[in-house]
């Protein structure tokens, strides 16, 4: 309500994207508060719900996904910046991969990829949109939060050129007790 009363372009898409934020966060809270044990987080169903409500909300219905993840539940302390992540990648893909192409077309599509393989916990966000000009740089507040929760999960993140588009790649440890049946 109040960003309608905004008369600043600038100010009123801060305060969007400042609310897509809380939205990923209450999202998180309520998947905990749902489940019968508030202690794990399961990831791969919040990145499903996550990337459906986020392309519902684009109204880009011109975007597809493309999702392969693995059933895999961390702490509920790492729940936020985990999804705090995912939901500034997908968002950010969907801000500024599409552009118009030569063709007059913004079609596209989001990957997302979960997996445990040797010891660790990945999460590849894929675009085939135009690419990133410069990855390494922290021009935007985005990137610099991304950044910030990577190093509060002791997780590596890397940027890469997918020819056409963008892959980022987070690896983290995974937690012992992630291993097995949870109990």
């Amino acid at each position: 309500m109040q960003s309608r009363t905004i008369k600043d372009a600038a100010t009123r898409k801060s305060l969007a994207t400042m609310l897509e934020r809380i939205e990923a966060l209450s999202t998180v809270h309520r998947r905990l508060y749902q489940s019968k044990d508030v202690s794990r987080f399961d990831v791969a169903d919040f990145a499903r719900d996550l990337v459906t409500d986020l392309l519902t909300a684009s109204g880009r219905s011109e975007i597809k996904s493309t999702l392969d993840l693995e059933p895999i539940v961390i702490s509920a302390e790492k729940a936020t910046p985990v999804a705090l992540m995912v939901n500034e990648l997908v968002t950010n893909a969907l801000k500024h991969a599409f552009k118009e192409k030569p063709d007059g077309t913004t079609a596209g599509r989001i990957g997302i990829k979960m997996s445990q393989p040797d010891g660790h916990f990945n999460i590849e966000v894929s675009d085939d949109g135009v690419g990133m000009a410069d990855a390494s740089g922290d021009a935007s507040f985005g990137m610099r939060l991304i950044k910030s929760l990577a190093r509060q999960l002791h997780a590596d993140i890397e940027w890469r050129d997918a020819g056409p588009g963008t892959k980022v790649v987070i690896s983290m440890p995974n937690e012992p007790q992630q291993k097995g049946n949870v109990s």
